[in-house]
């Protein structure tokens, strides 16, 4: 993240946009607020494992509670934690 926000202020056009998209993505995803994309970032992550273990998951309880975790994390807001009490962001 810190080089992220040091590449906001580059001179390049492309550099800068990049950055702050990143930046964004980031905040967005820390936040919980990212349900937009849940699905798709769930079906690629199951498409990244091998046959042999995509089968496991499927046949098992795994890919429930791999389901319910990924849901309770994905709506978790991981900023709170770094924001002080009483300030005006939370």
């Amino acid at each position: 993240m810190p080089k992220l926000i040091e590449l906001s202020v580059d001179k390049a056009l492309h550099i800068r946009h990049g950055a702050i998209l990143g930046v964004g993505e980031i905040l967005i995803g820390l936040s919980g607020n990212s349900s937009i994309n849940r699905k798709e970032v769930l079906e690629r992550a199951f498409k990244a494992l091998s046959i042999k273990e995509r089968k496991l998951i499927e046949e098992s309880q795994n890919k429930s509670e791999f389901l319910h975790k990924y849901q309770v994390f994905s709506h978790t807001n991981y900023l709170n934690a770094h924001i002080p009490e009483g300030s005006d962001l939370r």
